[in-house]
């Protein structure tokens, strides 16, 4: 199977997660202190199971609202409280629009060190870039992600 034949399922299963994941908003607590109220479990008997100190539950749920805990502790924690942990990336727009959107901007880098660029009219302009990016979504060379498009010194 060819790279874009992948690619194209992976982009689909990652669009599709990230549809699902706007349903999951964080709760406010958190994560592990949710869980461990709706099963009205203390942190105590959560400590008991994962074999740690209850002291230890508290800083983990103080941990994941300041985004420091570990895959590894919320997966324990999960456990421990007959749950499972579940992390993705997932892109925040489609990745066909991301892909375009990072052609796009190369393209319009490419045509700043095109020689005589803006001496050509609107129209080769704009041909020129539409065919520009084309020929990248198409080819995605090795540096197509060189250029950082959310970083204004970079166009």
């Amino acid at each position: 199977m060819g790279d874009f034949i992948k690619r194209r399922r992976l982009a689909r299963f990652l669009d599709h997660a990230s549809q699902r994941a706007e349903d999951w908003p964080v709760p406010e607590g958190g994560w592990i202190l949710t869980m461990r109220r709706a099963l009205g479990m203390s942190a105590e008997h959560v400590a008991q199971r994962k074999g740690v100190s209850r002291n230890a539950v508290y800083q983990a749920e103080r941990s994941e609202k300041e985004g420091a805990v570990s895959i590894k502790q919320m997966q324990k924690l999960a456990e421990a409280m007959g749950g499972q942990f579940v992390y993705a990336i997932v892109p925040k727009e489609p990745v066909e629009k991301l892909k375009l959107r990072q052609a796009q901007a190369v393209a319009a880098h490419l045509a700043r060190l095109e020689t005589d660029f803006q001496l050509w009219s609107p129209d080769e302009q704009e041909d020129w870039l539409d065919d520009k990016t084309a020929e990248l979504l198409h080819d995605m060379p090795a540096d197509f992600w060189a250029l950082r498009v959310d970083d204004p010194d970079a166009t």
